[in-house]
């Protein structure tokens, strides 16, 4: 039961990027982390004292090798942003893939226009610059459009090699930029890059966010 327990807080540890950051800084109370725990585990609260010792031993375990990895990665990320970006999603069948393939092959690439595809299993998402939206049009029939949004800026993380080999990268950035309320429309990954796509008043709320996280994770 103890080593179940263990395994859980662990879990749930490393998906949640600020409670560990509070945690490694001494600024969360055990006791107070533990009933959060058990309540959002839906665990009993007899295992109150099995689970504040199981967070000392992730906090002894993990925070060097945490500060320390994510220190290495982050100082070194290059950003780049994209503005005018639309996130248009498509109803997903045949005729829609036909269209993309058709949509893919006038977007000039080499002149660095984009064309982000995300197909999910109910619908497709096309990623595009703005100024490409015409195009779009003209193959695709308004009725296949599910939702349109404009006004987005692409944030572009470029982490070294490495990097596409540690884990909680992702978890960490998002989790960040949720806490300062800061909305993400598409995140996606190309390693080593991370893609962010934000509305374009939350831009520089996001890029804060980064600039804190390459300065003090």
């Amino acid at each position: 039961m103890t080593q179940n327990i263990s395994d859980k807080i662990k879990v749930f540890l490393d998906n949640d990027f600020i409670i560990r950051k509070c945690l490694f800084k001494n600024i969360i109370s055990l006791r107070a982390l533990s009933r959060y725990i058990i309540e959002s585990l839906d665990l009993k609260e007899s295992n109150l004292d099995a689970i504040i010792s199981a967070i000392r031993r992730y906090k002894r375990s993990e925070k060097a090798t945490s500060d320390h990895k994510f220190k290495k990665f982050f100082s070194k990320i290059a950003v780049k942003t994209r503005s005018n970006i639309v996130d248009i999603r498509v109803q997903k069948n045949k005729k829609s893939v036909e269209s993309i393939s058709k949509l893919n092959s006038i977007v000039d690439v080499e002149k660095g226009e984009i064309i982000r595809i995300i197909q999910a299993e109910q619908s497709i998402t096309i990623i595009l610059d703005e100024k490409n939206l015409n195009k779009f049009y003209n193959i695709f029939n308004k009725a296949e459009i599910i939702s349109l949004d404009k006004k987005l800026v692409e944030i572009n993380l470029q982490f070294t090699e490495e990097a596409q080999n540690i884990k909680g990268i992702v978890s960490l950035v998002a989790s960040s930029l949720n806490a300062e309320d800061t909305n993400i429309v598409e995140i996606m990954s190309c390693a080593p890059e991370l893609l962010i796509i934000v509305n374009k008043e939350n831009l520089l709320k996001a890029l804060n966010v980064i600039d804190n996280l390459q300065h003090l994770v």
